[in-house]
């Protein structure tokens, strides 16, 4: 049998909010006090949804990098002393991680962010090599890794968003 936890973490983030908006709003008068508890349900509403949507967010990153690295080892290959990244990167692509343990947001956060440095250390090689034509690979992979970036802003920015726009000024 399984068992629930209920209410969910952003069930419970979503009551605190609405308890602060019933029962403390309605009493303040300072404009420091609105201030301060405006910014405080801001957060409140990115954390509820943050609860939600960060799991499958990470993982899609994983997936998504997991298919641009290998891209960027192609490439890195034909590049003098590339090769501790190439086995840096090819190590990380190759994780898997122990079916027995839950992927917890930390070790997903960690994993995305070791991808994330390998997308920067790729960047600086990239830099390296100086001004490419059009029509090489690495102007392909540049061009993949900027597409990547945007990507991963947008997501950031469905969780952003909806947390802050249309609920007043961040104070």
């Amino acid at each position: 049998m399984t068992r629930m936890i209920a209410p969910t973490a952003a069930e419970v983030v979503r009551c605190v909010n609405e308890s602060i908006t019933s029962q403390i709003v309605p009493v303040l008068t300072k404009g420091s006090e609105k201030s301060v508890v405006a910014t405080i349900q801001h957060l409140l509403r990115y954390i509820e949804l943050r609860i939600d949507l960060e799991g499958q967010t990470l993982l899609d990153e994983v997936q998504y990098l997991g298919k641009l690295l290998p891209q960027a080892t192609a490439w890195l290959g034909t590049q003098p002393g590339s090769s501790a990244l190439i086995s840096a990167i090819d190590a990380s692509i190759a994780f898997e991680r122990d079916p027995t343990v839950y992927p917890s947001l930390t070790i997903m956060n960690l994993q995305v962010a070791e991808l994330r440095q390998h997308v920067c250390d790729i960047l600086l090689s990239l830099q390296d090599t100086g001004p490419t034509a059009p029509d090489s690979d690495g102007a392909r992979l540049h061009e993949a890794i900027r597409t990547y970036i945007s990507w991963q802003l947008e997501q950031e920015g469905s969780v952003i968003e909806p947390s802050f726009v249309g609920f007043g000024p961040r104070r």
